[in-house]
């Protein structure tokens, strides 16, 4: 992209500007000193000066990161000029990773209070490099000499693989710090020094480092009053598989310590005296030891933490228990997969640790969380969870489980209520399954298809009924297609998700069988059955359905047919989605059939048109959309109401309109029902007529478009022009030279006397350009030749300076002819050539005929910004835009620029002069 200097200047009240992934090599120049954000982000900035900045006085967040980095091969330094920061003295947010600094930018603003200098291949920290910094709250040295070991991205680290050397006092000034990022730096040892006046730090984030010996000492951490969350995460010693962890008794300085992240230390045991320095902190509420290729774990430990609400297990090796003490598997080493280098990376998010929740909200709210997921927990025996009485939300996902479940497994976590059982193998073959969770609520018994799938098998859900606070039920993406029992039944269930099974197959043909699958499940409100490849729902099946479901999902199947009239068995039901179908007729009669309805989703159907009176009985619809189906175009008697529609929200967009005077209707409901919304409408679009394609239908210009009583006046107006001049023709056969000398002589005395100009005009128009630029010359004999010349509408005849002088004759006579015989003269302008002599003069002989004949002859192309500041263009501009046309830069708009320049040639000038000019000058 390039952007003109002072292409913002004007807007005096801009306070954001976003220009990020756009290619820049420069700062723009003029931006308003209104601005209080500016980023440039992902571009291909490698220079920052003081000019750059000197009018952003006012800058409160300079955004400049992700410029010179290894996804743009780019091999620069990125030179900052030395106070180019100084003078910004409201800055506060600063963003320079992603960039080779090489070292901290000097003479920073001391009003900055975050600071990002993230894999800037920085080396050292001096003593004076954030000395002013006073106010500082945030600052990130992360990626700086990198661990490179199976790094995600192509990583180089510091020479000798030395660690980021940091000064003894570096951080002496720092008193306001919040948060400090020293990941990936390489780090050895942690000096204790750097925390003496950092009494305020809540975050401190060291993962992927190599401080393993560090965290068995850890006398920084005694400086750390109000720290509240600790990554160390990911700093194992290489080919080292420990049989514990060790953790210095300094943790216990932390009292205000709430998240812990421990995640890749890779140690086989986890037992109480391990961590025993954590016992103590009140405040602990997370601690995540996942990706630790922990074997086994004594359990009871977590019981010594009174406040915990989560604990992360998730990714390790942990197995279930057996009697054999002895049973370990031999010593190994754990590198992790290296990581494509080509991954796409979220310039806004944090590098090297993700910011969201360690376990899905919807599981940790209810109360103390377990995540023991993608471990290797293949059984579940009876004292797997002894000492996690206190456990609501239990997460054993994929783990490889195919154990038939007979109720005793969780005896020792009763008071579960969020159990996640997804991504396993399980065989349902017991009705006690699961019968001691009398408090669980959720249960996620997704992508459990193994056994599912096999038809031989006993496949029993009959223990849902005993699962008597059973609030949701999650089946979806187990292929069932055969069931032991003919019916689910449960009192309490209000939500279940069957999506990607087989109801095609359970509602087959006349198989009665499963038609009542659903029926007692008797409070049932909400029900997902998309992806289950249904091109047909019997009306029993359906009309057997819950009828206190508030919410019905059946999209994403093979529906050709609805029976909406079987809405009516459902008189609370408030939203309906059958989008991703081949459905192709909606119910005039919605109102009737659901009265309660709010919400219908119909996107990537194959509705056409809108019955009659459509909006008129789904008059208690708010959400409607119908994005993405074959709507050509909305009558006049689908918009028709009796009362004041209740539609809040439509969704139009991808569908083929058809933009003729038909859709006026639709446009003019539109401006009269402006609480109406219309997501992105710039994809309502339309699809024909050619001329139409692709323009949105509110850019339409209706005015074209006549109502049936002016089209009858035009119609006798035309008949009776085409009668006169059939009158005239036969008077002019019959009485030829009496009528020829009467309309002279009326026309004599009407125009009076005029003087005739002696010039005739053979071309339509005369181009004039500079045919000494070979890539010019080729645009006007291969582009615009071919257009105006050659083209299938109304042929241009053209007068070419190479093709149709008079050779011999002097360049001034010849061009003085070219003129004078042309209908227009056409400029086709770059920088060279408006500041050439040719142009000079064709320009001053062209506009004496303006002068002699009263005749606007000059048409402008610019193919190049020129003649900015000219006073000529700018008064043209005014009087007559049309005549200057630019050459567009977007490919798509070509078409409209060569029909706009056959339209201006063909057509008087002064016929579209505006009219506010005109007068004013009359």
């Amino acid at each position: 992209m390039t952007i003109t200097d002072g292409a913002f200047l004007n807007l005096k009240h801009l306070k954001e500007l976003l220009l990020e992934d756009n290619q820049l090599c420069k700062i723009p120049t003029g931006l308003p000193a209104s601005l209080r954000q500016l980023s440039l982000i992902q571009n291909n900035i490698t220079v920052v000066n003081k000019t750059n900045t000197s009018e952003l006085v006012n800058l409160k967040s300079l955004f400049l990161g992700w410029n010179c980095y290894f996804g743009h091969n780019c091999k620069k330094t990125f030179e900052i000029e030395d106070g180019t920061f100084e003078k910004l003295t409201h800055l506060e947010v600063l963003s320079l990773s992603f960039n080779t600094l090489h070292h901290v930018p000097p003479k920073l603003p001391s009003s900055l209070r975050e600071l990002y200098l993230s894999n800037t291949k920085i080396q050292s920290i001096s003593q004076e490099d954030f000395k002013e910094l006073k106010n500082l709250t945030l600052l990130d040295l992360s990626g700086n000499c990198p661990r490179c070991f199976n790094a995600p991205f192509p990583c180089e680290p510091c020479q000798g693989n030395t660690s980021l050397q940091i000064h003894p006092l570096a951080f002496q000034t720092l008193t306001q710090l919040r948060y400090l990022n020293l990941s990936s730096t390489s780090l050895r040892a942690v000096n204790e020094s750097w925390f003496y006046n950092m009494s305020q730090l809540k975050a401190l984030y060291l993962e992927f480092n190599y401080l393993v010996d560090e965290i068995a000492t850890g006398a920084f951490l005694s400086y750390l009053p109000k720290l509240e969350i600790l990554d160390l995460s990911f700093n194992y010693k290489r080919t080292a598989y420990p049989k514990h962890i060790n953790i210095s008794r300094n943790f216990a300085n932390l009292l205000s310590l709430k998240v812990l992240h421990l995640r890749g230390y890779v140690f086989q045991e986890l037992k109480k005296q391990d961590i025993q320095p954590l016992i103590g902190l009140r405040n602990l509420k997370t601690i995540n030891l996942g990706i630790n290729f922990i074997k086994q774990i004594d359990f009871s430990v977590f019981q010594e933490f009174h406040n915990l609400s989560i604990i992360y297990l998730s990714e390790n090796r942990i197995s279930p228990l057996v009697n054999d003490p002895n049973n370990r598997s031999s010593s190994q080493s754990h590198i992790l997969t290296r990581r494509s280098a080509h991954a796409a990376f979220d310039p806004h998010s944090n590098f090297y640790h993700t910011t969201g929740p360690l376990i899905k909200p919807q599981c940790s709210k209810y109360g103390k969380a377990l995540d023991l997921s993608l471990n290797s927990i293949f059984f579940i025996g009876e004292k797997q969870f002894e000492g996690f009485g206190d456990i609501a939300c239990l997460n054993l996902s994929s783990n490889g489980n195919g154990q038939v479940l007979h109720g005793w497994e969780f005896s020792a976590v009763r008071q579960v209520k969020y159990l996640d059982l997804t991504n396993n193998r399980l065989d349902f073959d017991d009705d006690q399954a699961l019968q001691k969770l009398t408090e669980l609520e959720v249960l996620d018994l997704s992508r459990n298809s193994h056994y599912f799938r096999i038809a031989g098998v006993t496949h029993r859900l009959g223990f849902i009924q005993n699962l008597t606070q059973l609030k949701v039920l999650n089946l979806s993406h187990n292929d069932i297609y055969t069931l032991t029992e003919f019916k689910l039944v449960s009192k309490s269930l209000e939500e279940l998700v069957f999506r990607g099974n087989r109801l095609d197959l359970l509602w087959y043909g006349q198989d009665s069988r499963y038609w009542c699958i659903f029926y007692h499940l008797v409070n049932m409100t909400i029900l997902d059955l998309s992806f289950n490849k249904l091109r047909h729902i019997p009306d029993e099946a359906f009309s057997n359905l819950p009828h206190n479901l508030t919410k019905l999902f059946l999209n994403n199947n093979m529906l050709t047919f609805f029976n909406w009239s079987l809405l009516q068995y459902f008189p609370r039901l408030s939203l309906l989605d059958l989008s991703g179908n081949e459905l192709t007729i909606l119910t005039n009669s919605l109102s009737t059939f659901a009265p309660s309805l709010q919400t219908l989703l119909l996107r990537n159907n194959k509705i056409a048109h809108l019955p009659p009176g459509f909006f008129s009985e789904a008059r208690g619809l708010v959400h409607l959309d119908l994005h993405s189906n074959m709507i050509r175009t909305i009558n006049k008697s689908t918009l028709e109401t009796r009362t004041t529609t209740n539609l809040t929200l439509l969704e139009l967009g991808r569908n083929p309109f058809d933009c003729t005077c038909d859709i006026g209707d639709f446009r003019r409901w539109l401006d009269e029902n402006l609480n109406v919304k219309i997501p992105r409408l710039i994809d309502v679009t339309c699809a024909s007529p050619g001329d139409q394609e692709g323009k949105c239908i509110v850019s339409l210009e209706l005015k074209t478009c006549v109502s049936d009583t002016v089209a009858a006046i035009l119609f006798f107006f035309t008949f009776f022009i085409t009668t006169m001049v059939m009158l005239t023709a036969l008077a002019h056969h019959l009485f030829y030279w009496d009528a020829w000398f009467i309309y002279h002589v009326c026309l004599a005395k009407i125009k009076g006397y005029r003087s005739l100009s002696t010039s005739q005009t053979f071309y339509d128009a005369y181009i004039s350009y500079d045919t000494k630029d070979a890539s010019v010359t080729d645009w006007v004999i291969n582009e615009l030749r071919y257009h105006l010349e050659e083209s299938k509408e109304k042929n241009v005849l053209l007068c070419l300076e190479e093709r149709d002088w008079d050779p011999g004759l002097a360049i001034i006579d010849n061009l003085m002819q070219s003129i004078n015989q042309s209908k227009k003269t056409i400029f086709v302008l770059t920088k060279k050539y408006a500041r050439n002599w040719n142009f000079k003069t064709a320009f001053y002989l062209a506009l004496q005929r303006l002068m002699e004949e009263n005749m606007d002859v000059i048409i402008f192309i610019l193919l190049e910004p020129v003649l900015q500041h000219s006073q000529y263009l700018r008064l043209r501009q005014r009087i007559c835009k049309s005549s200057i046309l630019r050459w567009p830069d977007n490919p798509k708009a070509e078409g409209l620029f060569w029909q706009s320049l056959r339209n201006v040639v063909l057509t008087e000038n002064d016929s579209r002069y505006n009219n506010l000019y005109v007068n004013s000058i009359k």
